[in-house]
């Protein structure tokens, strides 16, 4: 992949090459992202960040701290605007932006320092199913529009 980033921040897409390696497409997106370690006792507030890209099997957030080490369990909360226009069933009466999010119990999958920065890779564990098809469409519906 190429070393190149893009104005916000987010690494380059990746190459043609890459692509077909991936299980899930990524969408580079700069969503709200707050991260909370699952633990006892479990914190009040978590990390705020934004991430860099996202796909059906996880997110890649930008971060100035490394929040915990590989492999810890972690809730996200994603605010991603006009997620439930997207999901099936009763969501879809809440087509506004407000309070928005996709919220995922996931797992510290890697950790990379770029720039006096950390790209951190989380892994979606367990997600909703509504939710999981909301985001399957929202991407495939932004890859269709390229």
């Amino acid at each position: 992949m190429s070393n190149v980033h893009n104005p916000l921040g987010a690494p380059a897409m990746p190459s043609d090459e890459d692509v077909e390696k991936r299980a899930y497409q990524r969408l580079p997106k700069t969503y709200p992202v707050e991260v909370i370690k699952l633990d006892f006792p479990m914190p009040k507030d978590g990390i705020k960040t934004r991430c860099c890209d996202i796909s059906m099997g996880g997110v890649c957030v930008e971060t100035g701290e490394i929040p915990f080490g590989v492999g810890a369990s972690c809730q996200l909360k994603i605010n991603i605007p006009l997620l439930n226009k997207y999901a099936p069933g009763f969501f879809k009466v809440y087509e506004n932006d407000a309070d928005q999010y996709f919220i995922a119990l996931s797992e510290l999958a890697w950790v990379k320092p770029v720039g006096g920065q950390f790209l951190v890779g989380f892994k979606f564990i367990n997600v909703h199913s509504d939710q999981q098809q909301a985001l399957e469409k929202l991407i495939e519906r932004a890859f269709a529009q390229v």
